[in-house]
């Protein structure tokens, strides 16, 4: 009983840990690879599958890019 507690806290640890960071592509790339896994194995992989890894490419390539394409104007913070 004290292990599946000690692991089910580890896990939730290490969710918390890696979820710090993810965009919100990345977020719901690793929703729909869990709820696919849960419908197809009954399991989930803590691994990135697939949509996940797409939504992150999706957030990294978002970062760089412009909020108006084409739009050459700064804004200052004061």
């Amino acid at each position: 009983m004290l292990k599946s507690v000690l692991a089910a806290t580890a896990a939730v640890a290490l969710l918390g840990v890696a979820a710090c960071g993810q965009g919100p592509n990345e977020e719901a790339g690793e929703a729909a690879d869990t709820a696919y896994e849960q419908t197809t194995t009954g399991t989930t992989d803590l691994g990135q599958g697939p949509a996940e890894e797409a939504g992150e490419a999706i957030d990294e390539a978002a970062d760089g890019a412009d909020a108006v394409p084409g739009d050459t104007t700064t804004t200052t913070t004061p």
